[in-house]
């Protein structure tokens, strides 16, 4: 109870400190471009909906603006909502997409669907509905779907769509970021190019499998793990194995990310790949993931190297990590590079379909 009311006087605060008319201007930017679309996603809280936030950015690169929230709770009231909502009315985009609609921007899309074509994507995957507050927010938003406030739901969970189209007749469709353009910078080997770098991201959620990870990879001889979470491990003698970072902007965790040999992201649900595995697949880097996505689907050869078929069985996990590495990382590279191209089109048709 505490902390709920100092989490309401925190945001209470920041909430004054909220100048609309940064994002007025930030609309008027986007529409001068004569971008067809808005996107509109909202700034994380640390770890807490970067992932979206990125996603939306992938998606949207020049057209989305980003809303100051605390968690999932945005930080402008109902006034503030309306003045957007006049706003963006003026610029009469094609489309509206709200990238992930948290239940504290239920009033906005009410406002908006007065007059936009508003389409909304929802980034989570149905075993976030134990919640109970995110379970009923989906079927609202499948609801709005049906009668027409929502004009298309997209959704980055492969099969979500088929399953809600099938299931409740709605207009949705699946979504696929856009692989990146990065360069895996080799200057970081140093010296020691015997030890083998393990690179275990994530948040401390249960679906992110961290520890299963973790203990996978300290099996591995002349392993140095690098995450983000502390564990018991440490205290058993491998605190000098395990090296936890602190939270990072985006392009420094990129940056981690290429320094290791091979990164795990072996989470039991995630939508398009997820970004850790997709990143550090276009650095070059081998990552291991698990059978909760498509990513892989167009060549069976990287399904079966990059995919750990019991991911909480730590034991197969050390299996899977070896086996990675004894493949020819120069042929690994080329081959990444050509996969990426099959994905890129599935990204234009999946968006285009989205949007038109």
């Amino acid at each position: 109870m505490l902390s709920k009311v100092r989490n309401k006087f925190f945001r209470s605060k920041e909430q004054d400190k909220v100048d609309v008319s940064k994002i007025v201007a930030c609309i008027r930017e986007i529409a001068q471009k004569n971008d067809s679309n808005l996107a509109i996603c909202i700034e994380n809280t640390g770890s807490s909906y970067l992932g979206v936030k990125n996603a939306t950015l992938n998606l949207f690169p020049h057209s989305t603006v980003i809303l100051p929230a605390y968690y999932s709770n945005i930080l402008l009231n109902e006034k503030d909502f309306r003045i957007l909502t006049d706003e963006i009315k003026k610029h009469k985009f094609e489309n509206v997409i709200i990238s992930t609609l948290p239940v504290s921007m239920n009033v906005f899309l009410d406002m908006l669907s007065e007059n936009e074509n508003v389409k909304v994507i929802f980034h989570g995957a149905l075993s976030e509905l134990s919640n109970e507050t995110i379970e009923k927010q989906l079927l609202k938003m499948i609801l709005d779907t049906k009668s027409g406030k929502i004009k298309r739901l997209g959704f980055v969970k492969s099969g979500l769509d088929k399953w809600a189209k099938n299931t409740f007749g709605i207009d949705c469709v699946q979504l696929q970021l856009k692989p990146l353009k990065t360069e895996n910078d080799s200057s970081f080997k140093e010296s020691d190019t015997t030890k083998i770098k393990i690179g275990i991201f994530g948040n401390t959620s249960f679906n992110k499998n961290l520890y299963n990870q973790i203990a996978g990879a300290l099996a591995i001889d002349n392993a140095e793990i690098h995450t983000t979470i502390h564990t018991g491990f440490e205290e058993c003698g491998f605190d000098n194995r395990i090296i936890v970072h602190p939270f990072l902007n985006h392009q420094e965790f990129i940056t981690l990310l290429s320094k290791m040999t091979i990164n795990l992201h072996l989470s039991f649900s995630e939508g398009m790949g997820g970004q850790i595995f997709t990143e550090s697949l276009s650095l070059g880097v081998p990552c291991l993931t698990s059978y909760n996505n498509e990513y892989l689907k167009f060549d069976e050869y990287l399904q079966n190297l990059l995919t750990v078929k019991q991911y909480d069985n730590p034991w197969e996990i050390k299996n899977a990590i070896e086996h990675v590495l004894k493949i020819n990382n120069q042929e690994f590279r080329q081959r990444i590079s050509d996969y990426s191209q099959h994905i890129e089109e599935e990204y234009r048709l999946l968006l285009n379909a989205f949007l038109n």
